[in-house]
């Protein structure tokens, strides 16, 4: 036996081999992580996206205590929203403010809506924003539901003295001259304190000022179309045979001014005032109750004794 035979009776005869196709695409197990961290991703960027509230923009004269990202717009001290940028305008003449704000105040965001910035204000007989030495200041919203929709506001350099949640009434009122009246002077009935003067302005012919002022509820009741009012600003003082007579409100009127108003009594019903009713203001409390005749006529008296009272 040759040399060649033993070496084949010892290797063992090989099979065929055999080729498999591996399909086109197969599962792992390794491709769970990516999948979930995609649909958590998507999930949370719909959620944002659904969530996100409307981008405002707000110009005022000056961006004074305003800081990016930390001012805040609240709604009765609720945080409703918060600055995103500051800038300036093209002409350099105003600052403009972007907030975004909730997602709630949407409906909100009408050509009625106010804003303004809240900072500590010491003013002829009102003090305001005290709260803010501490807090910083940050800007509030007056918000109005009806209207039309815009997102671009003007802010008010001065807060207003009455926003439109208050109950109450609109009057105006109509005088010669302001005297001594400023915005958020107090209105009294029967010397307690009612409403404030919202605005004043003259009439288109400058004869005369346009005073308007805000009466809450329930005091606007007491408004009655025959009520008269008058200027209680400052002390009157009248001197008759009798004696001296001294008029006043109280001691917030003689500082800033203040109105005053009564209504007369009368048999008949008496309708309450309406809303924007308007009225004449008398320069004191004795005009505004004087008689008002038609028809005059002028006699000469004669008294041989004193007429002393």
């Amino acid at each position: 036996m040759s040399e060649h035979d033993v070496k084949s009776e010892q290797q063992p005869e090989l099979a065929d081999a055999k080729i498999k196709t591996k399909p086109g695409w197969t599962f792992s197990i390794i491709w769970v992580v990516p999948i979930v961290a995609l649909i958590i991703g998507g999930t949370l960027a719909t959620k944002a996206i659904y969530e996100k509230g409307p981008t405002v923009t707000i110009s005022f004269n000056s961006a004074d205590g305003l800081q990016e990202g930390k001012t805040k717009i609240r709604y009765k001290n609720v945080e409703i929203g918060t600055v995103d940028s500051i800038t300036l305008d093209k002409d350099l003449d105003r600052v403009i403010v972007q907030a975004e704000l909730s997602k709630s105040f949407k409906p909100y965001l009408t050509d009625k809506t106010r804003f303004w910035v809240v900072r500590a204000r010491v003013g002829s007989g009102r003090v305001s924003g005290l709260g803010t030495l501490l807090s910083g200041v940050y800007i509030s919203i007056d918000p109005v539901k009806d209207g039309e929709r815009i997102y671009t506001f003007t802010g008010l350099e001065v807060p207003p003295v009455v926003t439109s949640n208050l109950p109450g009434r609109h009057f105006n009122l109509k005088s010669k001259s302001l005297g001594s009246l400023n915005i958020g002077s107090p209105i009294y009935y029967r010397q307690i304190r009612v409403g404030e003067l919202v605005s004043y302005q003259l009439t288109p012919t400058g004869d005369e000022v346009t005073v308007q002022i805000f009466i809450h509820a329930p005091y606007h009741d007491f408004v009655l179309e025959n009520s008269r009012f008058w200027n209680a600003s400052g002390i009157d003082f009248k001197i008759e045979g009798s004696g001296i007579q001294v008029d006043t409100q109280s001691l917030a009127s003689i500082l800033s001014g203040g109105i005053a108003f009564e209504s007369f009594k009368s048999i008949g019903a008496i309708d309450i005032a309406q809303e924007g009713t308007e009225f004449n203001l008398y320069s004191n409390r004795n005009s505004a109750f004087e008689k008002e005749y038609s028809v005059e006529e002028h006699y000469l008296l004669y008294f041989n004794e004193s007429i002393r009272g």
